[in-house]
């Protein structure tokens, strides 16, 4: 039975789920932002090979919380969070991670590390738009595949100084500009407009070329409106099925 050694391993307790004794569900303090406990899963298999798992109840979790996940793109922000602890997420959505040799001790660290560093994000995230995020990731993959030359200018959340003194990041940078994706709600918009208020009223970055990107794909009605208020304040705002047209278009 699994769970015979799985205190000495884990020092959790835990539940045997299935009949052979190789499956259990392991009990932590650990919770996401609204209280729900992390996942964790652990089956056990021959030579000492243990693999930690969520059964996919972590994109469950953000599904639940309102988070449109319905393509790869919007995965991406999970995926990337795992693989920085040496998890992976399968086909079927399940972040998993197997042991090495023998430290399924280590594995299991391993494990909880990623499940920590995933429910921090949605911390981090609380009172924004969580999908924002995912919609970020579409952006640049659709810039990316426009561009490709100039994959080499890209960076993740580059950072500028706004007139309060306070340090903001953006969503990317590519050739030279910064670039923030807004979808059109106030949850999106008004961190975004924040941002972008405090960075151009610094006199330092008067030359800076901040580019808005909007999600106009579901409500145009509303994407139209977003990008009347940000017009005067960025260098250029998009929208988000012109890059994505042009990208398909040149992939093609």
């Amino acid at each position: 039975m699994i769970c015979k050694n799985l205190l000495n391993l884990t020092g959790f307790a835990c539940q045997p789920i299935s009949e052979q004794g190789d499956l259990a569900r392991i009990s932590t303090p650990f919770c996401f932002a609204d209280g729900d406990p992390v996942p964790v899963y652990v089956q056990a298999f021959a030579n000492n090979v243990h693999r930690f798992f969520d059964d996919g109840q972590t994109l469950l979790h953000f599904i639940g919380r309102g988070m449109e996940l319905n393509n790869g793109h919007k995965l991406r922000f999970v995926s990337n969070i795992a693989q920085k602890h040496g998890a992976a997420m399968n086909d079927n959505g399940v972040l998993e991670l197997f042991s090495k040799g023998d430290s399924p001790s280590g594995a299991f660290a391993q494990y909880i590390t990623c499940m920590i560093a995933i429910s921090q994000w949605e911390h981090e995230h609380q009172g924004l738009d969580a999908g924002a995020a995912a919609f970020a990731d579409e952006v640049a993959h659709a810039l990316l595949n426009l561009f490709p030359a100039s994959a080499n200018t890209f960076m993740s959340k580059p950072v500028y100084l706004g007139s309060s003194g306070k340090r903001h990041e953006l969503d990317f940078s590519f050739n030279g500009k910064g670039y923030i994706a807004v979808r059109p709600n106030q949850q999106s918009a008004a961190p975004a407009l924040y941002k972008l208020v405090d960075i151009t009223n610094r006199q330092t970055n008067e030359d800076a070329k901040l580019v808005v990107v909007i999600d106009d794909r579901h409500d145009k009605t509303a994407a139209k409106n977003t990008k009347q208020v940000f017009r005067s304040i960025a260098s250029d705002v998009i929208s988000f099925t012109k890059i994505a047209t042009q990208s398909h278009t040149f992939m093609h």
